[in-house]
């Protein structure tokens, strides 16, 4: 990047940081100008002089909604010990001043998000407290400030918080709304301006030169982070206000939430004009304490707060946090702030801001100069403090490896040779050494065309590359990229693809080490795999069928890919989430492919009639070819068991002819006279044979044997066949 990107990348993200604030600190001048004008300090100072409790909160709760930066309590902090404040009441009005206001909580809100609001606010009150408690238990040494002392140059026109306790005559409601707005926006600006500009340029500077996770690499995490940052704000000389721009540069670079919040808490309220005035106060002795209480519940409160945000936190952008409509609104407060600013500097100019710095720059080494560097390593106090961050530092060498993780250790920038499995390590601690931990076992996701809403109700921030958002996509959790989800179908149309890419981590040293941000290469990766294969594909395909085909072609691609297995990287699966027409066109395409999915659907049902036709024709047909085949078989078997029954028989008749020839003649007989009564009797005229007698009467005698007695009925059959003319039979009696 050339020096002329760079300034313009400063001059763009200075000019951004100045619009997302313009609302916020605009608020917080028109409040602080209302408390300015309706809140009367004169008559609280009576509060304020006891060495007891109540005179602590009195003090806290009195300081930490008004508008003073570090120097600007110093004058109102010694009108309050002049006029008989308590020691304890101004050290906790010295404390929890500086360290908030309306303004700067105003700003935090717009900047770091409503649950840092809070904190801050918080932290400082408990500071202020903690601070004069812990006066309460040391002797009484500085007594009251000498007249004329006042320490280095700060700015004065803070001082009418405390007045004299006159009264004031009524004054118009809306004269005093005036009143209000020209203190805020002018006196109060004033004094705010060049710290103002000059945090807006600095957080331009950390957004635009540092990269993403710059405190993330060479910060240490953990405790020594929230101890690194509480030794940076000693010597930065910032207001409240003006530290919340530069912290949240800080936090969007990859420091956890606490660290910031100890930066905001310590950078305002250590100084060494500060410093100065406690030590003619109330004796130098005291400021260990005053130091102490500071950096104390700093830290306390940086932990707590990284406990609860955890280390993945960022804050949500002012821009997100409504609607669309939210967007003029921002913008023209920001310009309006930056307005009110240019003529605040064209009043006052720099001379006042620089002369403040250089006055603060020269109490710090005003300071440096007093202290006994040879006498301090003796000095019990001072070893056991060495001792203890001794101890610290060497605390921060423990490692703790989850299970699923595996901890890659640097010394000196060298990747040890052994991987640290699950469990608590010792390693060298920083900044000799270093421990990467890298879970392993995670399902990691890369999105494709869109951006999903990260936890605890965080934005979505879209890469460079992907500069605008649409929330057509999934609801208001997820917005889609148009610049990332358009793709060219085979059939040259358009068309909009989102989609997912899921992977582990197969090396932890090369998806660690090897390159920054490697979900972006598996996204890039994978979006040049789906551009070809959509490319091969018609719309309509990629609507119904070719869908899943598409998704395993890329996988393949993905997993056989030589860029992917170099980040340390195996893809487990690609979904394509949403496939539709563009947005201009997404109702005509919708209604022709409601129309297709109507004719598939006919023809599917035409399908599965003439199916259903077709099947049952066929075992209709093979039903009658099976009831043909057997009754085929049934009449050859029949036809068959009648010849073996005949071959039998006429071997029988060759052999007894006579006899098979009597049976024949009976059987035949008995069929054609079934229904007539017949007797067969021995034949007297044939021997052997018989003979068989018909009648159609009953109760006619028996015949004797050999004779058929007249008119009984009874006839031969064999006469009848020997006898040219038949006998007549008598009718049958009725």
């Amino acid at each position: 990047m050339n020096p002329w990107e760079t300034l313009t990348g400063i001059a763009v993200e200075a000019f951004r940081s100045t619009i997302e604030a313009g609302p916020f600190v605009l608020l917080g001048l028109f409040v602080a100008g209302l408390l300015h004008e309706f809140l009367d300090t004169s008559r609280i100072v009576a509060a304020l002089g006891g060495r007891n409790l109540r005179s602590i909160l009195a003090a806290t709760f009195l300081g930490a909604p008004l508008p003073l930066c570090s120097c600007g309590v110093l004058p109102a902090a010694l009108s309050l010990r002049k006029k008989g404040a308590s020691r304890e009441a101004t050290i906790a009005f010295l404390i929890s001043t500086p360290e908030t206001g309306v303004d700067s909580i105003a700003l935090t809100y717009g900047l770091l998000g409503p649950f840092m609001a809070v904190a801050r606010p918080l932290a400082a009150i408990v500071t202020g407290v903690v601070a004069g408690v812990f006066s309460l238990f040391q002797p009484e040494l500085g007594g009251q400030a000498r007249e004329g002392t006042e320490g280095p140059s700060y700015s004065r026109s803070h001082e009418t918080h405390v007045g004299e306790g006159e009264e004031r005559p009524r004054v118009p409601l809306r004269r005093r709304l005036g009143n209000a707005a020209r203190y805020g926006f002018t006196t109060l600006l004033d004094d705010l301006t060049f710290w103002l500009v000059l945090a807006f340029l600095v957080a331009g500077v950390l957004a635009a030169c540092l990269p993403p996770d710059f405190f993330q690499r060479y910060l240490p995490g953990g405790f020594l982070s929230l101890i690194v940052m509480a030794a940076l704000g000693i010597p930065t000389y910032v207001c409240a206000s003006a530290s919340t721009p530069v912290a949240a540069a800080m936090v969007a670079k990859g420091l956890n939430p606490g660290a910031a919040l100890v930066f905001m808490l310590t950078g305002p309220a250590t100084n060494a004009s500060t410093f100065g005035i406690v030590a003619r106060l109330f004796g130098r002795r005291f400021v260990v304490t005053y130091i102490g209480a500071i950096f104390a519940v700093a830290l306390a409160a940086g932990v707590l707060v990284n406990l609860v945000l955890g280390p993945g936190w960022t804050p949500p952008p002012a821009s997100d946090a409504a609607s669309g409509s939210y967007d003029w609104p921002r913008t023209a407060a920001g310009l309006a702030l930056l307005l009110l600013m240019g003529r605040s500097l064209a009043r006052t100019g720099l001379r006042p801001g620089l002369a403040e710095l250089t006055g603060h720059f020269r109490a710090l080494a005003e300071w440096g100069r007093r202290v006994d560097w040879r006498v301090l390593p003796r000095k019990t106090g001072f070893r056991v403090a060495l001792a203890g961050l001794l101890v610290v530092y060497l605390g921060g060498g423990l490692v703790a490896v989850g299970p699923g993780e595996e901890g890659l250790g640097r010394a000196f920038g060298r990747v040890s040779a052994a991987r640290l499995q699950p469990g608590l390590h010792l390693f060298w601690p920083p900044p000799i050494g270093r421990v990467d931990i890298v879970a392993t076992s995670a399902i990691r996701t890369v999105e494709i065309g869109y951006m999903g809403q990260p936890d605890r109700g965080q934005a979505p921030h879209a890469p460079r590359s992907f500069p605008r958002l649409l929330p057509s996509f999934g609801g208001p959790q997820t917005t889609r990229i148009p610049e990332g989800s358009a793709f060219l179908a085979g059939d040259e149309t358009v068309v909009t693809v989102t989609g997912v890419v899921q992977y582990q981590v197969s090396d932890a040293a090369r998806y660690q080490l090897g390159i920054d941000h490697p979900e972006s290469v598996v996204r890039a990766v994978a979006r040049a795999a789906l551009v070809e294969m959509i490319a091969r594909v018609p719309i309509d395909a990629i609507y119904s069928s070719s869908r899943g085909e598409v998704e395993a072609c890329v996988l393949k691609h993905l997993r056989a890919s030589p860029t992917v297995a170099a980040i340390g990287v195996q893809p487990i699966s690609l979904d394509l989430l949403y496939v539709h027409a563009p947005d201009e066109v997404h109702a005509a395409f919708r209604d022709v492919a409601s129309a297709a999915e109507d004719t598939t659907t006919i023809r599917n049902k035409a399908l599965v009639e003439a199916e259903g036709s077709v099947r049952l024709a066929r075992g209709e047909a093979a039903r009658l070819v099976f009831e043909a085949g057997s009754y085929r078989v049934q009449q050859v078997e029949h036809a068959r068991g009648n010849a073996a029954a005949f071959v039998p028989l006429a071997a029988e008749d060759r052999r007894a002819s006579t006899v098979t020839r009597e049976r024949l003649y009976l059987e035949a007989m008995e069929r054609v006279l079934a229904r007539v009564p017949k007797l067969i009797k021995p034949s007297p005229r044939k021997a052997p044979g018989l003979e068989l007698w018909v009648t159609p009467a009953e109760g006619t005698s028996r015949p004797s044997r050999g004779e058929s007695p007249p008119g009984s009925g009874f006839s031969s059959l064999d006469d009848e066949e020997e006898s040219p003319q038949p006998r007549p039979t008598p009718p049958p009696r009725p």
